[in-house]
């Protein structure tokens, strides 16, 4: 079982690779832009559709915990433990289903466009999966995460 000290480091670690994922993701998802949808003169955009609104939106407030609780993981040496507990169990349950309505609306675009892809849109929805992918990357390191803090808890409460 890991010492509280090394915990304290790998739980550091985890919280940064998770802000590192959940950065490239919301850099991918946001920048993700295609026209000419479907033979007419749209823009295929994240705000266009509710799943990767969603998903967005579930990716800032994943990055926003990771970043605000590793700033207060370096900075204290005694915190609030159950907050860590559970707001790591919220927050990585918020970035799983975030990731999964970034599977899940990619797969219903794709069927929706059928056979009418095109190059710019077969580069839109790899580019879209590689954002749900990290998205998902993400949230196993807030799961692990939590893990840790769950280890962490009676130990010392």
């Amino acid at each position: 079982m890991l010492s509280f000290q090394s915990s304290k480091y790998v739980n550091i670690e985890l919280r940064v690779f998770t802000a590192a994922f959940l950065f490239m993701s919301l850099v991918i998802h946001v920048t993700n832009v295609r026209s000419n949808f479907v033979s007419t003169n749209k823009t295929l955009h994240v705000c266009d559709l509710v799943g990767y609104r969603y998903m967005a939106a579930a990716v800032v407030i994943g990055l926003a915990y990771s970043i605000l609780q590793t700033v207060i993981a370096v900075i204290r040496i005694k915190g609030n433990i159950l907050l860590d507990f559970y707001g790591d169990k919220v927050v990585s349950t918020i970035i799983a289903t975030g990731a999964v309505a970034g599977f899940v609306m990619t797969g219903e675009l794709q069927k929706y466009i059928g056979k009418d892809w095109t190059d710019c849109y077969h580069t839109y929805f790899i580019m879209s999966h590689a954002a749900d992918g990290l998205a998902f990357l993400g949230f196993v390191g807030a799961f692990i995460s939590s893990i840790i803090s769950s280890y962490a808890l009676p130990n010392r409460v």
